[in-house]
């Protein structure tokens, strides 16, 4: 992994002349210590990984959950730029944000703010869709991340007894006004927009910015004023939700911005 990492960046330099700036995004994130907490890159669990990429590097490395990069980006030059509270939800293999408060990611203790994909479903939902328990990665039952995420959608596609095979397919569906595709699309969105206002609720953002495969269905944003307004206590108005500015390459160019940010302090220390 570290030699991965290493010929990556040399190449980097190599073609560009210059020794850059290195950030990094994870699925997982970098603790207090410095080791890693990412489930699913086994060989670096638990590892000191930015000390380690450091010294491989001889360069400081900055390391955020790749979705916290993400809102670092739209915040920065994207489509939350100079909002002071901005919101990033991310909708793809997993559901996670972040939050950056005047351009500045908001961290935390222990690093894991913005794992929100693990509030658990309402019973409301639960009751209303007949929808079960769900065991998520985590290791506890009925995250919402379950139900929303890509795989999320699909699961809900199976359970509403539709044979759509992909999302692309649901959505083809849902625009030929197929009954069942509109059926299973209006659970998702009424799910999507209670897990919105309970974010809305806590965060209370002054926009939210969606990011992953998911933010790129037109529809959900056609939808959101009402399906989130929906579960939200009177008097309280919906935030506006809006598609990433650099879509699919919005996280990169976040883990990007903390490199710089990274080198930037190292060298000013050194002045």
């Amino acid at each position: 992994f570290l030699g991965t990492i290493k010929d990556m960046v040399d190449d980097a330099d190599q073609k560009t002349g210059q020794r850059g700036s290195v950030g990094i995004g994870l699925p997982g994130f970098v603790d207090n210590r410095g080791c890693a907490v990412v489930a699913n890159i086994a060989c670096i669990n638990g590892k000191l990984l930015a000390e380690d990429v450091a010294q491989q590097l001889t360069r400081p490395v900055s390391f955020a959950n790749d979705a916290k990069a993400f809102v670092l980006s739209e915040a920065n030059g994207g489509a939350a730029d100079g909002a002071k509270h901005a919101l990033g939800v991310v909708l793809g293999t997993g559901v996670a944000g972040g939050l950056c408060i005047d351009g500045e990611l908001y961290q935390g203790k222990q690093n894991i703010a913005g794992e929100f994909g693990h509030i658990p479903l309402s019973v409301t939902l639960q009751r209303r869709y007949n929808l079960p328990m769900r065991q998520c990665g985590c290791g506890e039952h009925g995250c919402m991340e379950q139900y929303l995420a890509g795989p999320g959608l699909l699961w809900m596609v199976s359970h509403f007894g539709g044979d759509y095979a992909s999302v692309p397919g649901l959505m083809q569906g849902v625009r030929a006004k197929e009954a069942k595709a509109v059926e299973i699309f209006s659970a998702y969105i009424d799910c999507l927009g209670s897990f919105i206002a309970r974010l809305t609720l806590v965060f209370d953002p002054d926009v939210i910015v969606l990011g992953g495969g998911l933010s790129n269905i037109s529809e959900l944003y056609q939808h959101f004023p009402e399906a989130i307004s929906n579960y939200l206590f009177a008097g309280v108005t919906a935030p506006p939700v809006v598609a990433p500015k650099f879509g699919d390459s919005s996280g990169v160019r976040g883990a990007a911005l903390l490199g710089r940010q990274a080198m930037n302090a190292a060298e000013n220390k050194h002045d």
